[in-house]
């Protein structure tokens, strides 16, 4: 019997397609998965370990991980041994049912039956780091369903990254831990000392503490809660102490902005006739400016979304449909380009361009003070206005401008797909000056009807 493992995904050798080279590129941050390839008297069964890797982590030549830096793969020790205990199990299954029935070998689908067997009692005694691997690579493998998705259709790659960074944050916590993290260890002691670890603690090679914001360690732990939740529900983990109130996700008011109607015009005047790229971006930011749309949604808007004088797209993230106004700052823009939407662009790379556009603003030139819980020490950020526009202000530039024009909630909600009035009161981003204009406009038109009577 010979046994080798090999990825369902590998790097691309110097003789792939250019399509495969692409598709490699495209997604090779993304872990992909492990299986054994066993040969044994003329057959082969390809057999999957339930195990996932960066392709550029692996050596092909060897069928094990690369001996890569500590600070790429912390856990490599641990991973190669649990591939030698699995090809272990496998030589072991074939043997034992050998000494059970004369020295026979096995069928093709025995070997398989019995590979199986032995396979899944491994499977039953999953740690919580090897429960959540499996969770992230069926995420990235599009086969876990969102919850909050009422067509059933697959978690974001957006969602999956945040929860493969947060598994990342967990085995480095958990290489310098006495406490062996597992479902069982996760408790009021390991909040806080996990707590410390993405905040205060020494971390890495360079002892520089992480220091994440309180959201950001209420979205760990949001996460946590989420592959603790299913782990519950399919009965492997029993310990529930991550139902207690000290669990809850931290939050604190963001340091997002929004920009006025005279800021937002003062971009659309900018002579950008020199510079294809910013003209881009800023046609892309403006949309969905005075779309209200989320990024995922207004970089894929098609001609084909725009008929009527109304725009009618179904929203990636949660399935719903969706119809808005062509607003006419929107419509310009699809007329300078005949009737084309902007060419689509990464969040990431936009949220880069969208700064270096917004220093050419004169009126982002001004300071913003910004007060943010990092590290676990409150800190005040002054920043210029400039250095805090990405993609998402967008979002909160159209609903707080249509807020403080007098759309009603309700009005405003139906288009930003809020299900809820406190959540999307978050996303308004007024100030107690411009809430006291709205209210004196709101009383001066009330007066002129008075008057009228």
């Amino acid at each position: 019997m010979r046994i080798k493992f090999y990825l369902k995904r590998p790097v691309p050798g110097p003789n792939a397609t250019a399509k495969a080279k692409a598709e490699y590129k495209k997604n090779k941050d993304a872990p992909t998965a492990i299986y054994a390839l066993v040969n044994h008297s003329g057959n082969s069964l390809k057999v999957y370990t339930g195990l996932s890797i960066i392709p550029e982590y692996w050596d092909k030549e060897r069928c094990r991980p690369k001996s890569v830096a500590f600070s790429k793969f912390p856990d490599r020790p641990e991973f190669t041994e649990r591939l030698d205990r699995i090809e272990g199990t496998i030589k072991s299954a074939f043997h034992n049912y050998k000494n059970d029935n004369g020295h026979a070998d096995p069928s093709p689908a025995t070997l398989r039956s019995i590979i199986d067997a032995a396979l899944n009692k491994k499977v039953q005694k999953l740690t919580f780091l090897e429960y959540f691997e499996d969770f992230v690579q069926r995420s990235f493998d599009g086969k876990r369903i969102n919850p909050r998705d009422k067509h059933k259709k697959p978690v974001g790659a957006g969602v999956t990254r945040g929860y493969q960074t947060t598994l990342n944050h967990l085995k480095g916590y958990n290489q310098g831990s006495r406490r062996k993290l597992d479902f069982d260890t996760i408790d009021l002691d390991f909040h806080a000392k996990f707590t410390e670890y993405l905040t205060t603690a020494p971390v890495g090679e360079n002892g520089k503490p992480l220091a994440l914001s309180l959201n950001t360690v209420g979205s760990n732990f949001q996460r946590i809660k989420a592959v603790l939740s299913e782990a519950t529900d399919k009965g492997i983990n029993k310990n529930t102490a991550f139902k207690q109130k000290y669990f809850v996700k931290q939050t604190e008011e963001s340091d997002s902005i929004y920009l006025t109607a005279e800021e937002l015009i003062e971009m659309l005047r900018l002579d950008l006739s020199e510079n294809e790229r910013l003209d881009n971006v800023r046609d892309l930011f403006l949309i969905g400016c005075f779309t209200g749309l989320r990024f995922s949604d207004f970089s894929a808007l098609k001609p084909e979304n725009i008929k009527d004088g109304f725009i009618r797209i179904t929203q990636i993230k949660t399935g719903d449909p969706v119809t808005i106004p062509v607003h006419s700052i929107v419509r310009k823009i699809l007329d300078k380009r005949n009737g084309e939407t902007p060419r689509a662009i990464s969040n990431e790379k936009l949220n880069f361009y969208l700064k270096e556009l917004g220093r050419m603003v004169p009126a982002l030139n001004k300071t913003e003070s910004k007060r943010i819980t990092k590290g676990g020490s409150t800190v005040i950020r002054n920043l210029q206005k400039w250095e805090l526009l990405t993609t998402h202000a967008a979002r909160r530039s159209f609903a707080t401008n249509e807020y403080l024009q007098g759309t009603p909630s309700l009005t405003i909600m139906a288009i930003t797909g809020h299900k809820t009035e406190k959540a999307f009161m978050k996303y308004i981003r007024a100030t107690p000056d411009e809430h006291a204009h709205k209210i004196k406009a709101l009383w001066d038109k009330r007066a002129g009807k008075m008057q009228a009577i």
